[in-house]
């Protein structure tokens, strides 16, 4: 039987076509890194269902403006998981989310990028 906990998403083959939006994706991963740790440790240490939800529909706005439809999707998800007050399975696609997002980051500083 598989961990229903362990979830894994794919790191974008491609970035945003829009060339202000490649010149923001630096600042723009780094922005999401602190609040996929920071930001989501705080709602979580507060158990604020209104923020929870609200952190979840951001990520959706988010990856979507920068071209990432798939990684948008996992918004919604975490919105699902706020409705339904599942704070394990938001924890585990928080974690997900926050793998592929360090992923990008070292992808961008990597020489051969």
């Amino acid at each position: 039987m598989t961990d229903p906990l362990h979830i894994e998403y794919q790191v974008p083959a491609t970035g945003p076509a829009d060339p202000i939006l490649q010149e923001l994706l630096p600042e723009f991963l780094d922005s999401w890194i602190k609040d996929l740790t920071v930001t989501w440790g705080e709602i979580r240490q507060r158990a604020d269902v209104t923020e929870f939800h609200r952190f979840g529909h951001t990520i959706k706005g988010s990856f979507v403006q920068f071209s990432f439809r798939d990684l948008s999707a996992v918004g919604r998800e975490i919105m699902e998981d706020a409705d339904s007050g599942d704070w394990a399975s938001a924890e585990a696609r928080v974690l997900a989310l926050l793998a592929v997002v360090n992923t990008m980051r070292s992808q961008l500083s990597s020489p051969t990028s």
